[in-house]
């Protein structure tokens, strides 16, 4: 039985390696998984554009339940804090947004500008966020002063609903002094 199982073994790896592309064994689990299939379809693209003009209209109604709406519930969310603004949950997203704007974002005007989309697979996105907002009461940008900044947001459909899973916030810094 155990020479069996050995010509088993050996035909199995034959296979395997004959069946490898000559570009390497990591294209046959590309090809393999449909990954190299571009997913662009227009209902899908339309709805993540579509996220970024909710953001927009539920930052400046301040509505953090739409906001949260937006978020899968296990969402990993940095802000612009960095390691300091690293939020896990749609309940801690809430309670931390709730309290910025009751306090710095009370006057905050959000405007998405662009929003570029990448799929990963047809369940599975990237899309870049290219925000703006005013009003803002932030240390280090004079009140009423514009910031910039970028969303990296990864979104899944989830039951036919595409969510944001993980979110990297990153703001435009002023230019140092002399640049």
């Amino acid at each position: 039985m155990r020479h069996i199982s050995l010509i088993f073994l050996s035909i199995l790896v034959f296979i395997l390696v004959a069946a490898t592309p000559v570009d390497g064994p990591l294209t046959a689990v590309v090809k393999l998984s449909g990954t190299n299939q571009p997913h662009d379809d227009p209902a899908d693209r339309k709805a993540i554009e579509a996220i970024g003009i909710s953001w927009q209209d539920a930052w400046n109604r301040h509505d953090m339940d739409a906001l949260t709406a937006l978020l899968a519930e296990n969402v990993d969310f940095v802000t612009v804090l960095g390691p300091k603004g690293w939020i896990k949950g749609q309940k801690e997203f809430k309670e931390a947004h709730t309290f910025m704007h009751k306090n710095l974002f009370t006057e905050s005007v959000w405007k998405t500008k662009e929003t570029h989309v990448k799929f990963i697979r047809p369940d599975l996105a990237i899309a870049r966020v290219l925000w703006e907002t005013k009003g803002d009461k932030v240390r280090h940008v004079k009140h009423g002063e514009p910031r910039e900044g970028i969303f990296t947001w990864v979104l899944e459909k989830q039951k036919g609903k595409w969510l944001i899973i993980a979110s990297q916030n990153t703001e435009s810094m002023p230019p140092l002094a002399g640049q």
